[in-house]
């Protein structure tokens, strides 16, 4: 079986170190992959998962406020991406804010849930045990 693949797509590069050891903690045997540019992130996905169909998705995290694209631009172009590509992620937004996102987790229906930074263990057993519910902080 593969090992879990994670994403991290987010401009802070303080919460990108937190993000890697909180998975490295939690999934020693966990690929993955930080990217700081989320222009970068979509080109890497592009080539990388246009070809391949794998069984368990990507769990990737999103921050929503980034300077050259939101997360939500980000999602705008991910869902350019063909049905096959789409269904080999899991996408979990981050956010240091306290908003209420109803109205953009019904917009953006590939979002599995909502997490407030930093990544913390617990999130990821969540995650791990099913899909969290979309308003889930």
């Amino acid at each position: 079986m593969d090992n879990q693949r994670y994403m991290v797509v987010d401009d802070d590069s303080t919460n990108n170190m937190i993000c890697e050891f909180t998975i490295k903690r939690f999934d020693k045997e966990g690929n993955i992959k930080i990217f700081s540019v989320p222009e970068e992130a979509l080109s890497f996905i592009a080539q990388e998962y246009k070809l391949e169909n794998r069984k368990q998705p990507t769990i990737l995290f999103l921050d929503i406020n980034m300077p050259t694209m939101s997360g939500w631009e980000f999602l705008d172009e991910f869902l350019k991406f063909n049905e096959g590509v789409r269904n080999q992620f899991n996408i979990y937004m981050l956010s240091s804010s306290i908003e209420d996102f109803k109205e953009e987790a019904e917009i953006y229906s590939a979002i599995k849930g909502f997490i407030s930074k930093p990544l913390k263990m617990n999130k990821l057993e969540e995650i791990k045990n099913g899909p969290l519910n979309s308003s889930t902080c």
